[in-house]
Formats: C-alpha cells, sequence, structure tokens
C-alpha cells in the first residue's frame, strides 16, 4: 500500500518493517510458477548407503518426501513470472540494441569505482554463493549468435563477434506454445554443492586423497599439503561452459570461472569441513567415516547459508533495515540472544526466524528462477588489478591483474605467495561499485582458453543470455513485483548524462535491458548503504528466504536430532570471523576490530 505514495526506503523504520514483510507475503503467492506443465521430473534412488532421511543425497533429490526430484540437479530453472510473460527474444529483437554495443559504451570500465565500506571478499563469496546454487551448464556450438561490431571496435577476432547459444531443455508433454526452458547442472539448494559436488561421482573425487589417490575413508576432504586445494585430474576436469580447460585447475565441486577470490573460500570451508569432522569425532569416537562426512556437510552447509544470511547480505544492504530484515530470516525479530537461550518464540518465522520452522513452497515446487540468475550479475564487483602484500607489514609481494589470478594460474600463484597474505590482500582491497561504465574490462575481452586464441565479452553475453532465457525488461520487471516504473528515460537515474547515454542506445525506456536499469539505479533509486539495486533487492526478498523456508534441513530437520547436538551448536557458535581466526591465525589482528569481515580490514595491523 506505502508503495503507492514512496518506495518504501523512504518510510519511517517500522514502516519500512512492516512493508518489507508484507511484501515478501504477496510475492511468495504472486512471483513464484512452476516451468513444468504436466509432469515432474521423477528422482533417481537415493544414494547407496546414505540415509536420506537425515543426510543430503549428492544430486540434492528426496530433500522433499513427497516429490524427491524436486530441486535436484537437472531439472528446470522456475520463474519468478508468468510463464507467458518470459518468452525469449528470438531473431533480430534479441540483438537490439547490439550486446556488443551495449558493453562498449555502457558498461566497460572506465575509472574503477570503488565501494569504500566493502573488501574484496564480497565478490569472492558472491561466486562462491553463485556456483552453490546455479549452473545452465555447457552451450552449444552450433548456429552460434553473431554480433555485428561497429567501426573501430577493437575487439582481437574482427567482426563478427561469435557467442554460443544456451542449449534449452527438450520439450516435454505440455510445453506446445510455452517458453523454452533451461535446467540446473547443480543441485537448486543451498547445500554447499560448490563444495561437495552434484552427483557421486564428483563427491568421491573431492573425497580422495591427492597424493596417494586413495578414497579418505575419515570423512575428510582431500588436500595438498599445505592445507590448498588439490589440483583437478585432467580426465575429470569438465571445464567452463565454452569447454575450455586449463592447466593446474583447482578441484573442488564445481570449479568453472575459477579465480582467486573463489578459490579463497573453497580453500577455507573445504578445511572447515575436516574442522568439522574432527570436532564430531571428538565427541563421536566410533561413528563411521561415512557418518562423520555427511553429519559435517549438514553443518558445513548451514553454517555456509548462516554467513550468507547475517553477514554477507547485511554488508551489501548496510542499512538498519537491511541489517535487521536479513538476521530476521535466521533469528527472527526475537533476536540471537532469545533464540539460543530459549528456543522458539512462536510457530510465527517473523517472530522467531525461519530456522526450525515448517517448510513450505508456497506457490510453486522450490526451485532456483531465471530471474534470481539474472538479478547475480554482480560482475562489477570485480576489480581489474590485484596487489598481494604481506600481511605482518603490508609490502606488496605481486602485481597483477585478472589473467594472473584466474583459471589455472590461481594453484601457482598459492604455491608463490602464502594463503593468509592472499586473504589479507583481498580484505584490504575494495571492490567495484554496481554502477554503470564500471565493468571489468579484463572480463569483456576474456580469452577462452590458455591459447588466447577465442575471446568472450561477459558483458555482452550477460545482455544477451537475458534475452534468450525471457527476462523481462527493466520497466516491466519492476511492474510484474509491483513495483513503479519509470516512464521516461529521465527517471532512470538522477544522472542525467547517464540517461542521455542510455537514450542513445535505446529507443524507448521500455526496452531498457534489466542489467543497464538497475545499474542506472545506483543514482537516486537505491536505499541509503545499498550496494545493489531496489530492484534486485525485491527479488532478494523472496528468493533469500524462499531458499531456507523450502529446505527442510533448515526448516523441520533443523535440530540437533538430525545436525547431532554438537553440529548443532557448532552452527551456532560459529561465524566467517571464527572461522577465519581458525584458518588464519596469524591475520587475526587485522580484523579483529572489524565489525564485518566483509568490511575493510586494517593495513599492517597483522
Amino acid at each position: 500500500m506505502t508503495a503507492r505514495f514512496a518506495p518504501w526506503h523512504k518510510w519511517p523504520f517500522l514502516i519500512q518493517l512492516i512493508t518489507l514483510f508484507g511484501t515478501r507475503v504477496n510475492m511468495r503467492w504472486s512471483n513464484l510458477f512452476d516451468t513444468y506443465p504436466l509432469q515432474r521430473p521423477k528422482a533417481p534412488e537415493p544414494d547407496p548407503g546414505v540415509d536420506f532421511m537425515t543426510a543430503r543425497t549428492a544430486d540434492g533429490s528426496h530433500n522433499d518426501l513427497g516429490d524427491p526430484a524436486m530441486g535436484m540437479a537437472g531439472v528446470r530453472f522456475g520463474r519468478n513470472f508468468p510463464i507467458n510473460a518470459t518468452f525469449g527474444c528470438e531473431g533480430a529483437a534479441l540483438l537490439e540494441p547490439n550486446p556488443r554495443t551495449i558493453s562498449n559504451q555502457l558498461l566497460a570500465r572506465r575509472d574503477f569505482v570503488p565501494v569504500p565500506h566493502l573488501n574484496v571478499l564480497i565478490s569472492g563469496w558472491l561466486q562462491f554463493m553463485v556456483h552453490d546454487w546455479m549452473s545452465h551448464g555447457k552451450n552449444t556450438t552450433e548456429n552460434p549468435y553473431e554480433l555485428p561490431l561497429e567501426a573501430g571496435d577493437d575487439w582481437p577476432q574482427g567482426s563478427p563477434m561469435r557467442v554460443l547459444r544456451g542449449v534449452p531443455d527438450a520439450a516435454q508433454p505440455g510445453d506446445e506454445g510455452r517458453p523454452a526452458t533451461y535446467t540446473n547442472t547443480e543441485t537448486h539448494w543451498w547445500d554447499g554443492s560448490q563444495i561437495y559436488g552434484s552427483s557421486l561421482r564428483r563427491q568421491k573425487l573431492i573425497r580422495t586423497d591427492p597424493e596417494t589417490g586413495e578414497f579418505l575413508a575419515d570423512g575428510k576432504l582431500g588436500l595438498r599439503g599445505k592445507g590448498h586445494l588439490p589440483i583437478c585430474p585432467a580426465k575429470e576436469d569438465i571445464g567452463d561452459v565454452e569447454g575450455a580447460r586449463f592447466a593446474g585447475q583447482e578441484l573442488a565441486g564445481i570449479s568453472g570461472n575459477w579465480w582467486v577470490g573463489l578459490s579463497v573460500f573453497q580453500t577455507l570451508f573445504a578445511r572447515e569441513h575436516n574442522a568439522i569432522v574432527d570436532r564430531l569425532k571428538a565427541d563421536y569416537p566410533q561413528a563411521s567415516g561415512e557418518w562423520l562426512f555427511q553429519k559435517a556437510r549438514l553443518v558445513n552447509a548451514a553454517l555456509i547459508a548462516k554467513i550468507h544470511t547475517t553477514e554477507w547480505t547485511p554488508a551489501l544492504m548496510n542499512s538498519p533495515t537491511g541489517r535487521l530484515i536479513m538476521r530476521t530470516n535466521w533469528w527472527g525479530l526475537a533476536g540471537e540472544h532469545f533464540t539460543r537461550g530459549f528456543g522458539r518464540f512462536d510457530d510465527n518465522e517473523e517472530n522467531s526466524g525461519i530456522m526450525g520452522s515448517e517448510t513450505d513452497h508456497h506457490a510453486a515446487p522450490f526451485s532456483m528462477t531465471e530471474e534470481f540468475v539474472a538479478c547475480y550479475r554482480m560482475h562489477s564487483l570485480i576489480p581489474d588489478e590485484f596487489s598481494f602484500r604481506r600481511a605482518q607489514d603490508d609490502v606488496e609481494l605481486l602485481k597483477t591483474d585478472m589473467a594472473g589470478v584466474s583459471h589455472g594460474r590461481v594453484s601457482s600463484l598459492h604455491d608463490r605467495i602464502d594463503f593468509d597474505d592472499i586473504v589479507y590482500s583481498l580484505a584490504t582491497s575494495h571492490p567495484g561499485a554496481l554502477v554503470l561504465h564500471n565493468y571489468p574490462n579484463f572480463l569483456r575481452q576474456l580469452p577462452a582458453n590458455e591459447t588466447g586464441g577465442v575471446y568472450n565479452d561477459i558483458a555482452a553475453i550477460d545482455i544477451l543470455r537475458d534475452r534468450e532465457r525471457g527476462i523481462p525488461r527493466y520497466c516491466a520487471f519492476r511492474r510484474m513485483m509491483g513495483m513503479s516504473a519509470p516512464r521516461t528515460f529521465d527517471e532512470l537515474s538522477t544522472n542525467k548524462q547517464w540517461c542521455r547515454e542510455v537514450a542513445a542506445i535505446y529507443d524507448h525506456v521500455e526496452h531498457v535491458d534489466l542489467l543497464i536499469g538497475t545499474l542506472c539505479e545506483s543514482n537516486g533509486g537505491t536505499p541509503v548503504g545499498f550496494g545493489f539495486s531496489d530492484t534486485v533487492f525485491h527479488i532478494f526478498i523472496l528468493m533469500a528466504s524462499r531458499r531456507l523456508k523450502s529446505d527442510r534441513f533448515y526448516t523441520t530437520d533443523f535440530r540437533p536430532e538430525v545436525y547431532t547436538p554438537a553440529g548443532f551448536s557448532y552452527i551456532a557458535d560459529n561465524s566467517l570471523r571464527t572461522v577465519l581466526e581458525r584458518h588464519c591465525p596469524s591475520l587475526i589482528p587485522a580484523f579483529a576490530e572489524t565489525r564485518n569481515p566483509f568490511f575493510p580490514w586494517a593495513r599492517g595491523a597483522a
């Protein structure tokens, strides 16, 4: 109701909270749609030797006991908007206006625009989470899209720019006359699949000793001598979405689009898994390695979900309302101290939090949605240059660009520079702001393999993929969430130069792509303290809580009987700060006075 008169963030604090809680309720019933028209897929038999009642399966099946295929790897992405509003663009409409032109004129980084109150760990964590939730898998080399180049474009391969097509799911009965759909190669659940993989084969691989090649029967993950991730065996490297493979690639549950920020968190939480195994073994010395592995996975995944909910997102939503609304997802309005001391206040999730409440999928079976994928296009957070400095005295050890910290070069970087110094360097550097003209230029001319013979413009591909997958344009996107939409280009932003630049490319404000519109919002349309747009935030209001509310391991089965009393306490007692204290103790002086580990650390304090 208040949105008719002013955006939620323009109202007093209490009205803000009431408005946001009401918005979430409305969106749960108005903005969730299943993409299976008639018959939903069937789940395979559970993993051998895994009690799926008290443990997660490798492929994500049997989380919902009434619909065992829900959320498993290989099922379709859902939608946040009515199915008939999500037809992908075709023919000339797909390339109008030209995504490469948009990349050159609206996205290309001119001068780096930093976010002073955040550090680069924020962008590493972002991709760490995205790898858990979603991947569209490999594209096809057949009949690629061709983007014409304008005079003076310095694209290294000449005209036209070729972009591989996405691969839609095979049509099923009832799909006639409906938009193309796409499947998720990863599990949709918040289950740590970026660490553990989304198949039993991958799970066994990361549980292998990299020195001996033998399966680790003690429940731990395989790490190299200094606690680094193993190098992926060539025959097991599935490559990136373009099929490219890189020598020296580190091994993880999913290892595409690799760079040092992602590697840091994959490494930290592989170590954390092993620390949780040790903790559980102290209380349950007779437990089998398989039991320890499964319980440690449950605990590790829940700890990651807690960090994202109570630390990462509040850092990006750095306002009293933003911080409270996310912590309420976990602890409820009753707060952490009350909930930990006395348990759930009542069955109301606003009062007592989602954790331990009743499972509810609301209007549609649980899945990641295409619109949620589109809202996580935050490549501008990544800087173009990296300065690696010694934590002890802040002396620079190495300065390099994105090429020096991506793909197979990351493992050699770890061999040259101490892990703690890498973490310190990222934590004392700033990410880029989510604004126009701040997209990393390296990603706009990204070598698709080590030979450099093929390149990708990820900025142009971001625009193209949204159109291909039927993501509504910016104005329609906002209206379908009950938000007001700009009527003219001048209403896109308070930065009138940006408005003129967008108007020079698009023939009508209704045609502005989602990414461009959300980046324009940084001037005038974003709540104070927020690192992303209000449009993106509205999708997060819905999906951030849905990832918890639909998962029985965070609702009805979030209890000591499933996690073990020791594991349940471990989740409550720990945070990103304690993970860093455990695995990077030399860095404690650098972040000791920092309220949130995603805020900048003290330089030279370690």
